[in-house]
């Protein structure tokens, strides 16, 4: 059932929107910060949504200690950009911002697969080609993004320190906003799943050859490509024409 905060201009989905964490067991900042960044990577927080901080402690069920907290989390993140008053904004969608996302993936990820190619064993081979066909065998919806991201982080290993994942946990967020705008497994999923998938058997294949030259170049190549398919796509919804929703976040961030 949804409901409307008039005050917010908010539609709060009391299946699909953000849900109380009250009766999880964790850390409340870590719930809470959990909650809010998948309602902003499947969109029931949509990018240039406005939303308060006690809007979403209600929503949530806690109070709003943690809730401020998760916020400047995700502010440093570059999830949301917040305001001096108990409002927020999760960040427009700007193509600069994706281009700026995709330069520091391409300087950190095609390096780190090229180190750990020569050192890769045939089983750790294997198990990247089993996360592609656990990817994109069984198209699911939101099934997909997680052994998605595994496979990508699992491309890096074992040359990826805590420092380079600390780095792209965030970049992997931030670009995975923008990935959902053009690679949706739910639209034509058969059309997808053959497509998306012969990209990442040809990462596989450059991964079994153990030459860090080629897997660097197909890493880079990947992310290239993913970078003009996506600029592409905001240019045909218009995203890229919303200068102003940009330099509005520009300047609250400045």
């Amino acid at each position: 059932m949804a409901l409307h905060d008039d005050r917010q201009g908010v539609a709060v989905d009391r299946q699909q929107g953000v849900r109380s964490v009250a009766s999880k067991k964790a850390s409340a900042v870590d719930l809470v910060l959990h909650e809010i960044r998948r309602s902003i990577l499947n969109g029931d927080l949509p990018p240039g949504q406005p939303f308060t901080v006690p809007a979403l402690t209600e929503q949530l069920g806690v109070s709003h200690v943690p809730v401020r907290e998760a916020l400047r989390q995700l502010e440093a993140q570059g999830l949301v950009v917040l305001s001096p008053s108990r409002s927020a904004i999760v960040t427009p969608l700007d193509p600069a911002d994706l281009r700026s996302i995709y330069r520091a993936r391409m300087i950190l990820e095609p390096e780190l697969a090229a180190l750990a190619a020569p050192h890769r064993t045939d089983t750790e081979l294997d198990s990247l080609a089993e996360l592609v066909r656990t990817t994109f065998d069984q198209v699911l919806g939101e099934a997909f993004w997680e052994p998605h991201r595994a496979f990508h982080a699992a491309l890096l290993e074992p040359a990826a320190s805590v420092w380079d994942r600390r780095i792209l946990t965030p970049l992997w967020d931030a670009s995975e906003r923008y990935s959902r705008l053009v690679f949706d497994p739910v639209e034509a999923p058969e059309v997808f799943a053959a497509h998306r998938s012969h990209a990442h058997e040809e990462l596989v294949d450059a991964a079994r050859s153990r030459d860090p030259v080629r897997v660097r170049a197909a890493v880079l190549a990947h992310l290239e490509n993913n970078l003009q398919t996506i600029l592409a796509a905001m240019t045909r919804v218009g995203v890229a024409a919303s200068d102003e929703a940009g330099d509005q976040y520009r300047g609250a961030t400045a």
